[in-house]
């Protein structure tokens, strides 16, 4: 938002709206399905939050939370990439909005 040029009519606010609705939603449902690929470790899909909402979240908390709300199954397969032991990846069970608590 703060490196956007300057939009005609009252565009920025469309945007600016658009995006208070996308923070919103990540509270209660797994909008951000649309945004992942098909295969991602659960640091990815922390990372993607933490980008809407402009914030830090705790690892723990957030793995805990994801995983309970059921929207998640495990891929059987793991992200090797990297320095550090491999990562599961995960995907969505349904790729439609789901809401939750």
């Amino acid at each position: 938002m703060d490196q956007l040029p300057k939009l005609a009519f009252d565009h920025k606010e469309i945007l600016k709206c658009a995006i208070q609705r996308l923070r919103s939603k990540t509270s209660y449902s797994n909008i951000v399905y649309g945004l992942m690929p098909e295969h991602f470790r659960l640091s990815e899909l922390q990372k993607m939050y933490e980008i809407i909402i402009d914030d830090k979240l705790d690892k723990r908390n957030f793995r805990k939370r994801m995983l309970a709300t059921g929207l998640l199954h495990e891929t059987g397969k793991k992200d090797i990439l990297g320095a550090h032991r491999p990562a599961m990846l995960y995907q969505f069970k349904k790729m439609e909005i789901t809401f939750f608590n």
